[in-house]
């Protein structure tokens, strides 16, 4: 389901532009720390609204520091899914508003 955050509680928002396969490339990616509720990156694709959560330890552990790769693995993964709902023509709800968000997104 659709996770929303409001971007403007983050005060250091940063931007990469990333090239994942499955994607109208290069996309945009805004993230961010919100060290006061949580200590999790906040990132999504510049231009929706669906935010993807990752505590801030997890992060630095799995990425060694290379966010980008982090962002595009989870990204590719993502278009593969959206393709089978896709398939599925989007029969749940919440599918589709992921349908609405990503459709100039994903190939």
């Amino acid at each position: 389901m659709p996770n929303n955050y409001d971007f403007s509680k983050l005060e250091n928002i940063k931007e990469s532009k990333i090239n994942p396969k499955g994607w109208i490339s290069p996309i945009s990616i805004e993230y961010g720390v919100d060290f006061v509720l949580s200590s999790d990156y906040y990132w999504r694709v510049k231009g929706t609204k669906h935010t993807f959560v990752i505590p801030v330890s997890r992060m630095d552990y799995i990425s060694s520091g290379d966010y980008e790769k982090h962002f595009r693995e989870v990204l590719e993964k993502f278009a593969e899914e959206y393709k089978g709902w896709e398939r599925e023509e989007f029969n749940i709800p919440w599918q589709r508003e992921y349908a609405e968000q990503y459709r100039n997104f994903i190939l």
